[in-house]
């Protein structure tokens, strides 16, 4: 054990409170919408946990973690990756409490009480610590691990870790063995952090399986709405063939007897006729579909396409060009497309007039993915990337913020968004070859 004066104590106290405030906001790195009164609210609770750690230690990661997720995440749903990201942080303070006095115990005595210079030393390697840590996390792409399909079983498995290490630290605390099993100890936070990765792997291959596996059944089924609607559309044309020669045999027949008016109205009647039959699905909506030879893209145009027509949306649909591959993560794409789709859909059911423009340009260095849909009013482009915002009641969505954190991934994925004359407009551009 280390003794330090009470002074010294308080003051490394409130700096390991600061580099642990500090690696929360790194590790959560998505775009937090800190306004006066979260700000006031962050404040209070590091003052609350502070003292909390210099009366109670043991209540202090607690406290911690639920102010945090009180504070970010009040009145939302379920946000894990929050939770998680609070949670790794408290075990990342673990980590580095345990790296330092490593470090720090073979050149410090047992007996001496120490002062300000002690303190001084200490906060500065666990800073030091601390930034290497989670420079580690990025490069590794740990936020990836804990943000797996916001699932709560990262949670569950931080939470086991950090209970273990936290009954363990205290046990080897009351019986002050803590210089004898220095070595034990980075054995035991070794081998627990390689079960935990471990566990997070074959979690996230399992998540991988049952999202491919969704997807195929899902492609199935949109494969089959496709050919069943081709089937009633080509029903309705061999039908509209046989009235179609029927109608243009009278149409002769009036021209050659001149009855003007009887024409007109002919004619009239032929165009309304006709319309009924050249408007359908498969002519409207599905007509660049045959383009799209990508299985796993193709079914998701179908899906999206056929619930814009459910939903009675005026809507294009453009792709004059072959697209057989994905320059990334086809998954990653679909996924992409996907909540930018669903977006446009939500916002413009809620309008009278408005319309959805989708268009696929396939050219030979890149291939452009384009989300064209009206607002009723207009968007604040920096909120809709913040986490927690969604056009959905209830927050039943996270916004464009999942498209960020997948942009992260592809240094050839550029995404472009903005908002004019009541149409938001959004673009993927991806760059084909390799990127240098």
């Amino acid at each position: 054990m280390i003794y330090v004066n009470t002074g010294a104590f308080v003051l490394g106290l409130t700096l390991s409170w600061l580099i642990t405030f500090g690696i929360f906001f790194l590790i959560y790195n998505d775009k937090l919408q800190l306004n006066p009164i979260k700000s006031v609210l962050i404040a209070i609770l590091f003052v609350i946990t502070a003292i909390t750690d210099y009366l109670v230690d043991d209540w202090s990661y607690l406290i911690f973690v639920i102010g945090l997720y009180l504070i970010f995440n009040w009145q939302r749903k379920r946000n894990y990756f929050l939770l998680s990201s609070a949670i790794t942080t408290a075990i990342t303070i673990y980590i580095v409490d345990i790296l330092m006095s490593a470090i720090l115990i073979p050149f410090v005595s047992s007996t001496n009480i120490q002062g300000f210079a002690f303190t001084a030393i200490s906060s500065g390697l666990e800073l030091v610590l601390s930034a290497i840590v989670v420079l580690l996390y990025r490069k590794l792409h740990i936020s990836r691990f804990i943000n797996t399909n916001n699932s709560p079983i990262p949670v569950l498995l931080l939470s086991y870790f950090f209970i273990v290490l936290s009954i363990f630290m205290n046990f080897i605390h009351r019986f002050a063995i803590y210089r004898k099993f220095l070595i034990g100890i980075l054995f035991f936070v070794v081998l627990q952090l390689i079960v935990l990765l471990l566990i997070f792997l074959l979690e996230t291959k399992r998540q991988k399986t049952i999202y491919q596996q969704q997807l195929s059944q899902e492609q199935l089924k949109n494969l089959k709405t496709y050919t069943d609607q081709l089937e009633i559309d080509q029903l309705n044309l061999r039908k509209f063939k046989h009235d179609y020669e029927n109608m243009l045999l009278s149409l002769r027949t009036i021209a050659d007897s001149k009855q003007n008016d009887e024409w007109n109205a002919s004619l009239d009647k032929f165009e309304n006729y006709s319309n009924n039959y050249f408007n359908n699905v498969s002519m409207k909506l599905y007509k660049d579909l045959n383009n799209i030879q990508n299985p796993y893209l193709k079914s998701l145009f179908i899906s999206k396409l056929n619930k814009i027509n459910q939903e009675n949306i005026e809507c294009t649909f453009e792709c004059h060009y072959i697209i057989d591959d994905s320059p990334i993560n086809v998954f990653d794409l679909v996924r992409l497309l996907g909540i930018a789709i669903d977006n446009a859909i939500d916002e413009v059911k809620k309008q009278d007039n408005g319309n959805i423009q989708l268009a696929i340009i396939n050219e030979t260095k890149q291939v452009t993915f384009i989300i064209d849909n009206t607002v009723s009013e207009a968007e604040n482009i920096d909120s809709i990337n913040q986490v927690g915002y969604s056009t959905k009641k209830d927050h039943s969505g996270f916004g464009l913020s999942n498209i960020q954190e997948i942009k992260k991934r592809y240094p050839n994925l550029l995404i472009q968004n903005s908002e004019r004359d009541n149409v938001f407009h959004l673009q993927y551009v991806i760059l084909k070859g390799d990127i240098q």
